[in-house]
């Protein structure tokens, strides 16, 4: 089945802000309410609840991934996880829903008007079951949902109707109006007004055509312009055009049938950064025409453009080499390994010591044994503990370094939350590099993993000593046991105390939920300029419409102490930042040093 083939068009489409600007997401609450009995209590429904947003940890308005219901992270509908629904008959969509929800609360956001408050118009006879509409609130902000039910309910004498929304509002129901049950669907996404009150949802009646023709499997529709290839060199997007250019529907690299992987790949390894350009010129491996393909066809554009359709990645799908690579799910890493490696024959990004021999590869992934203690461990700790655990050092600075966060396949994660550490500082990790003891701040002779997990010995930084200092160390008792181990240093070499710091910078975060890939990209060195980008962020026809949201709440997020967030409530947290700590599969870094040289 072709993915997201089972949504139809008449479905949820992506949220809206409610106090902002088209474009922007919004935060929701899953605050759980009575059902409404009378008039007086129906009047609950069009308060603000501006009391509750303060609580966002990062200091700014919380908002929701920008996420549609119908693609919460699934790339086929028969996979997701079905919540629990009241019992009854149920919509096709609300089966297919999973949202993020939060007990904090946008201060713009209002919730449904009154319906006595509106004015009366007539009915628009297009509006039935299913049908994609939006309503105006109190404070002139738009909602928008979709039709579950439309008849005259207990007690009114005019056509209403009942709307699933979008996303949560505090005190909706799960399909419930004044005791009676009119359809099913998550709490808190249901309300209901005169059918008068409705009007098609603007996003989407212009500017989309009402009909796409059907198309063969794998042949993604065209609703875009086909931009010509981009023969000249395009540098990356710079950050004070990054949000004119690439901010919005539409934009970014557009999914088709299980692309994800790629497209979030592709997007966060080249759009903002020139860290992997060299691999764009160099002589081609096997076959030079991918090269091209992913330079003119879909780099160059994507840097000048801010969009690539769909049909451009399928070309480069199809070189791939394999079969699988144009309709399957993959993981970024296959797609990563098999383009520098057996397509374009480029140099190993990473070469690390193990022992007496060097190992290379394009990836690192973590590995370690849980520790219970670890609520919210940051990538710098979990990348010491596994070099450490395994005995592994970095032969050379790498270039770019791309990490993969412990978990077991799509599903199990080791830990509930990971923070990204916005720098990696290798400079421990190297071999043959000059390193400070841990006490003394010489010149360090010797390591112990078995003292990292020391509580007495400032947990979590790597335990390494002169030979004054490990001699005491590991004079005590209950450290005479530790296998300590010299490793390789420069000798002769005169350097005073601080020691140089080699340091890697975060650029991008891959993130999963379930089979769904999306991309936090950070598009400049300020500390807000941070993007979300999903190529299937929601889907007309037969056609998947990518978006790009800017989420500058991600610094303030990622400057947070680990301490502050392990004891952070997960409902409480942003949209977008629960997504990227809790859903973090790949951390990628550059060093800006090395990229001087390449």
């Amino acid at each position: 089945m072709q993915e997201g083939q089972d949504h139809k068009l008449k479905g949820k489409k992506n949220v809206k802000d409610l106090s902002i600007h088209a474009g922007d997401i919004i935060f929701a609450s899953n605050t759980e309410v009575e059902p409404t009995h009378t008039n007086n209590e129906e009047s609950k429904l069009y308060n603000d609840d501006a009391k509750h947003w303060s609580k966002s940890p990062a200091g700014s308005p919380p908002q929701q991934v920008g996420l549609p219901s119908r693609r919460m992270g699934r790339e086929k509908s028969n996979d997701v996880s079905i919540p629990h629904l009241p019992s009854g008959s149920t919509s096709d969509h609300s089966k297919n829903s999973k949202h993020y929800t939060s007990n904090t609360f946008h201060p713009g956001m209002s919730t449904p008007p009154s319906p006595d408050a509106q004015p009366a118009e007539s009915e628009n006879p297009a509006l039935e079951v299913e049908s994609m509409v939006e309503v105006k609130l109190h404070n002139n902000a738009i909602v928008y949902g979709v039709i579950r039910w439309i008849g005259t309910p207990e007690g009114r004498c005019n056509r209403w109707a009942g709307i699933e929304l979008d996303y949560e509002l505090n005190d909706a129901t799960d399909g419930t109006f004044e005791k009676n049950r009119y359809f099913n669907c998550e709490q808190n996404k249901a309300i209901f007004i005169p059918l008068r009150n409705c009007k098609p949802d603007a996003r989407f009646c212009s500017n989309v055509p009402k009909e796409i023709p059907s198309s063969p499997l794998h042949a993604p529709v065209k609703t875009t312009p086909d931009y010509l290839t981009v023969k000249e060199d395009v540098p990356p997007v710079r950050e004070d055009e990054a949000l004119q250019l690439m901010k919005g529907r539409m934009k970014g690299i557009q999914g088709h049938y299980n692309s994800c992987y790629l497209d979030s790949t592709i997007f966060s390894l080249f759009t903002f950064t020139s860290v992997l350009d060299s691999i764009l010129h160099m002589p081609g491996g096997q076959d030079e025409k991918i090269q091209h393909i992913l330079r003119e066809d879909i780099v160059n554009p994507l840097r000048k453009t801010g969009v690539v359709n769909a049909d451009k990645v399928t070309k480069l799908r199809k070189l791939l080499g394999c079969d699988t690579f144009i309709s399957a799910e993959k993981d970024p890493e296959e797609f990563i390994n098999v383009l520098l490696h057996e397509v374009l024959a480029v140099d190993p990004l990473l070469k690390i010591r193990s022992g007496q021999k060097i190992q290379e590869s394009y990836c690192y992934q973590i590995i370690l044994e849980k520790d219970e203690k670890l609520n919210v461990p940051t990538v710098q700790l979990l990348l010491e503990r596994s070099f450490l655990s395994c005995d592994l050092k970095f032969e050379e600075i790498p270039l770019c370094l791309l990490v993969q966060m412990p978990r077991f396949g799509k599903q199990f994660k080791m830990f509930k939350k990971i923070m990204p550490s916005l720098e990696l500082d290798i400079t421990d990790l190297l071999n043959n590099a000059l390193r400070q003891c841990f006490i003394c701040g010489e010149v360090a002779e010797y390591e112990c993993a078995q003292c990292l997990l020391d509580p007495t010995l400032n947990p979590g930084a790597i335990k390494q000593y002169c030979y004054v200092c490990n001699n005491q160390v590991h004079s005590h008792k209950e450290r005479k046991d530790h296998q300590f181990r010299t490793f390789p240093y420069p000798r002769g070499v005169s350097v005073q105390s601080p020691f140089p710091r080699h340091k890697m910078e975060l650029f991008a975060v891959l993130c999963i939920e379930t089979s769904h890939y999306v991309s936090f990209v950070k598009y400049g060195p300020g500390k807000d300029s941070w993007l979300f980008f999903d190529s299937m962020a929601d889907r007309i026809g037969e056609e998947n419409i990518p978006e790009i949201t800017d989420c500058p709440q991600i610094g303030d997020y990622l400057m947070m102490s680990e301490d502050k967030l392990a004891y952070a409530d997960l409902k409480q947290l942003d949209g977008f930042a629960k997504r990227l700590f809790c859903d973090a599969y790949m951390c990628m870094y550059q060093s800006p040093r090395m990229c001087l040289y390449k």
